[in-house]
């Protein structure tokens, strides 16, 4: 069968049509270019001072985990922290603790804290609903001489307290109460002592070894809540003393 001429023409209109490119609609916007992103060569490190923590598992220093109970753990805790110093120096430091946390753990990083600068610890902790959940502590070595009648106080091993001055003397003595120690009784105590001794408004704290650290917290918070002269500074003592005899500060 023979095509009409028209008809090839038209054949032909529409193969050449098939290979053309659609015509663009000059009012369209341009099209969106991707750029790649730039290749990550480093992981970015934050922007700030690294948090600062103690578990009931050992301190961080960010995301680094140190176990102190391990026989590399204080010099880890000296590196990591020795490599935020700048974020520390002259500066305080804040560190958040649990309650079950060891004592030791937090003397150790209070020291090390201080070794690289800070001049107080701002140390936040669950407590009773009455007392303040962050207390600022003066690390010891701030601390080099204080006067003889300063109070000092320890949370003893049968989770009782006892007050004295640190100078030495015969400790006042409170039994345990029902959740722990009686801070009620041991209150009064501390405010007898604290008006006795004019020259100071210091209160060092400490607490027998196996006690945990959420009490010795409870018995320094409750200074910020006695009537009458107020116990502006806290100093967590780096050695546990014996309750009466003087504390050596140096």
């Amino acid at each position: 069968m023979r095509l009409s001429i028209p008809v090839l023409v038209g054949v032909a209109l529409v193969a050449f049509g098939c290979d053309d490119k659609p015509q663009k609609n000059p009012f369209d916007p341009p099209p969106k270019e991707t750029k790649e992103p730039p290749p990550i060569t480093e992981v970015p490190k934050p922007k700030g001072p690294p948090e600062l923590a103690i578990d009931d598992m050992g301190p961080k220093v960010g995301f680094t985990r140190i176990l102190l109970d391990k026989p590399e753990g204080k010099s880890k805790l000296e590196k990591e922290l020795q490599d935020n110093k700048a974020a520390y120096d002259g500066k305080e430091a804040t560190l958040s603790i649990v309650r079950k946390a060891k004592m030791s753990w937090v003397v150790t990083m209070v020291q090390e804290l201080a070794d690289i600068g800070a001049t107080k610890i701002l140390i936040k902790t669950d407590t009773r609903e009455e007392y303040p959940k962050e207390l600022p502590f003066t690390p010891q070595r701030s601390v080099p001489e204080a006067a003889p009648c300063s109070v000092v106080g320890m949370v003893l091993d049968d989770r009782g307290t006892a007050i004295w001055k640190l100078s030495g003397g015969t400790a006042s003595k409170r039994a345990k109460g029902f959740a722990g120690p009686d801070l009620t009784m041991t209150g009064e105590t501390i405010e007898r002592y604290a008006k006795a001794c004019k020259q100071s408004s210091i209160f060092f704290v400490s607490a027998a070894d196996g006690i945990e650290w959420g009490l010795a917290y409870d018995l320094a918070a409750s200074t910020q809540k006695l009537e009458g002269k107020p116990l502006t500074s806290i100093v967590l003592l780096t050695e546990t003393p014996t309750a009466g005899r003087p504390v050596k500060l140096q």
